[in-house]
């Protein structure tokens, strides 16, 4: 495989401050900021290691980034025509993304862009995300496969048994395993690391499914495009689906919240909604009128953030109501975020090795209610354990406890999200992890 690096005069950075609209959607604060690039058709979103936000400009043919006060810089592609789609945070630190002329983009926090185009011809990548092996996996909507490529730009490919399935979103499940949206399938699809494809059909006909992600209740959330519902997969493959209020709303992208619900993008309903665990739907209309809302994610800064494809916009929307802290339990569970004591303690690791350049979150696998551990490098190569315990009854305060089997940097944060206070543990360079017994961490009064 063959990487083609843009050239250092198409890198160059337009910046611009973004002129923020803030409104009220009921008692949630919204704010929206005009892409700097006109007609550019903001489509996909994740939030980068960075602190940014990064999307997609599937008509300017661009990469965009936005910092939560709203300036933005973006970063014209190499090739012409390329119709960047989905994009997604990569274990490398860098943010990976689909350009639908047939090429997966990779590119760094600096703005340095590589691209590797796919073995199979009409291929159209959409949907993107890391998966638990280390790599990114990816949809072909027209290829009708599953494909996966590592850091190094290493690309295999797996076709889907059911015909003309158009594939779209693609998420990491709880399991380890890779869960897609078959829109013309109807079927929510579920593949193995080691590419062993399962299918389930939803019981609407014509749902077409298309966002899908893991949820903090440990199964995966989808939306249903034409069925105007959202769904729900257990790992066992037992659906659910709940009706949206607004009638053919069209709901597109969906992505969990700090708040320990799940959001979704209404491209017709011209709203951004909310779902709890229990199914229950709230419903938030937007200022912009016609923008046909499109990528969905958490961003760093606690809000919830999304795209306008027709209103070429990016903007965001409290999480909670009038933009304060989320409640006792809020955390919300993914790949890279481990909840314990009962979902009160955010827990994150990021590591680096300097000497090679290299640099990652960990990813989480849930061991109990107060512990998980993380591994960096290879999911079967654990490198440190982090348990929170309530030791009330002895100093009223929360403990922290970890352990590492590293001497890489490591960065471990714990955020409490009922009060927001934050502990921030760091282990140097080239040396040998040191336990942590943080008997005082938190307090258990506040």
């Amino acid at each position: 495989m063959t990487a083609h690096r843009s050239p250092s005069r198409l890198a160059i950075a337009l910046v611009a401050c973004g002129v923020g609209l803030r409104a009220s959607a009921g008692a949630q604060e919204v704010t929206e900021f005009s892409v700097p690039t006109a007609a550019s058709s903001p489509y996909g979103i994740a939030a980068g290691n960075d602190g940014n936000l990064w999307f997609t400009e599937n008509n300017a043919n661009k990469i965009g980034r936005v910092t939560p006060a709203g300036t933005f810089t973006e970063y014209p592609l190499p090739n012409s025509n390329s119709f960047p789609s989905q994009i997604a945070a990569g274990p490398d630190g860098s943010l990976w993304f689909t350009e639908f002329a047939g090429r997966i983009g990779r590119i760094s926090v600096n703005g340095g862009i590589t691209e590797f185009p796919l073995p199979s011809s009409m291929s159209s990548p959409f949907g993107i995300t890391s998966g638990s092996d280390g790599a990114l996996w990816f949809t072909e909507r027209l290829g009708n496969r599953i494909g996966r490529i590592t850091t190094t730009g290493a690309i295999t490919e797996t076709p889907i048994a059911t015909a003309r399935s158009t594939p779209a979103g693609i998420a990491v499940g709880p399991d380890g395993n890779l869960w897609f949206a078959e829109m013309d399938g109807n079927k929510i699809g579920r593949i193995s690391t080691t590419g062993f494809i399962t299918e389930f059909s939803l019981p609407t006909s014509g749902a077409a499914p298309e966002g899908i992600v893991a949820g903090p209740d440990g199964n995966l959330w989808f939306t249903e495009q034409q069925g105007n519902q959202i769904g729900r997969i257990s790992t066992s493959g037992v659906i659910a689906e709940f009706p949206i209020p607004t009638p053919m709303s069209n709901p597109a992208q969906i992505a969990p919240g700090p708040d320990g619900n799940l959001w979704f993008t209404e491209f017709n309903g011209n709203r951004i909604a909310r779902i709890t665990p229990a199914g229950a739907i709230t419903e938030f209309p937007l200022p912009t009128f016609g923008g046909s809302l499109y990528g969905i994610t958490s961003g760093p800064d606690g809000n919830i953030w999304f795209t306008q494809f027709s209103g070429d916009q990016v903007g965001w929307i409290a999480s909670t109501g009038h933009g304060e802290l989320a409640v006792l339990g809020s955390c919300a569970q993914d790949q890279t975020t481990a909840c314990l004591n009962s979902g009160r303690f955010k827990v994150q690791v990021d590591w680096r090795v300097p000497s090679q350049g290299k640099s990652g979150r960990g990813i989480t696998v849930p061991m109990s209610g107060d512990t998980a551990y993380f591994w960096f490098f290879r999911a079967d190569n654990v490198e440190m354990v982090v348990k929170v315990l309530s030791g009330d009854r002895i100093n009223q305060h929360y403990w922290v406890f970890a352990g590492g089997l590293t001497d890489v940097e490591v960065t471990l944060t714990v955020t409490d999200t009922h009060t927001g206070a934050v502990r921030t543990y760091q282990n140097p360079a080239s040396t040998a992890f040191q336990p942590i017994q943080d008997t005082s961490a938190f307090s258990s009064g506040s």
